[in-house]
């Protein structure tokens, strides 16, 4: 499915951009290499910011195909990035996932990130679901997601692994908007 999917969008306080190679050596700084930052993620925590670049690579490669699109989080007075937020097109749904620098956590940026993405998917034609989950665990994440205007749908049980808390799948949260 094609969406129209801007490059930039400006938010209240924050600016969603398309994320590029170039913002590798940030983000790596900001909350990749973090171990309580990526705590929660299905990724393990990186070591090196060639790491960071690989990942940019293939980001960039996935938002031409047109299904997965990556945005970082900037302050409108400072490009430099300190979160990611990705939005996955599926059929007629969008998923989404994010993490950003401990030093920016609490102060609403990916709920405000989070609900202008769940809106700009929804206002597409062929989109009727956005939906997003969080580990069991994660309460923050879930506030982020009730925060955005998503609805808890149920739990899912051993959906998913966050390898730096363990090896087995874990327990998640569904939420999700429709139209």
């Amino acid at each position: 499915m094609d969406i129209a999917v801007p490059e930039r969008i400006a938010l209240d306080g924050m600016v969603l951009r398309r994320a590029l190679v170039s913002d590798a050596t940030a983000l790596f700084e900001a909350y990749a290499r973090d171990p309580e930052a990526t705590r929660y993620l299905a990724i393990r925590t990186v070591t090196a910011v060639e790491q960071t670049q690989e990942f940019l690579v293939r980001c960039q490669r996935d938002w031409d195909s047109g299904h997965t699109f990556v945005f970082v989080m900037t302050l409108p007075e400072d490009d430099r990035p300190f979160g990611a937020i990705d939005m996955r097109i599926e059929e007629f749904q969008a998923s989404f996932g994010y993490a950003l620098a401990r030093s920016h956590w609490g102060r609403g940026h990916a709920s405000t990130a989070l609900a202008a993405l769940v809106e700009l998917a929804l206002a597409q034609p062929g989109i009727w679901r956005a939906w997003a989950f969080c580990d069991a665990g994660n309460s923050a994440s879930a506030r982020v997601m009730e925060k955005a205007g998503m609805h808890f749908e149920g739990r899912l049980r051993r959906w998913h692994v966050a390898p730096n808390l363990s090896d087995e799948p874990r327990d998640c949260l569904a939420y999700a908007k429709v139209k």
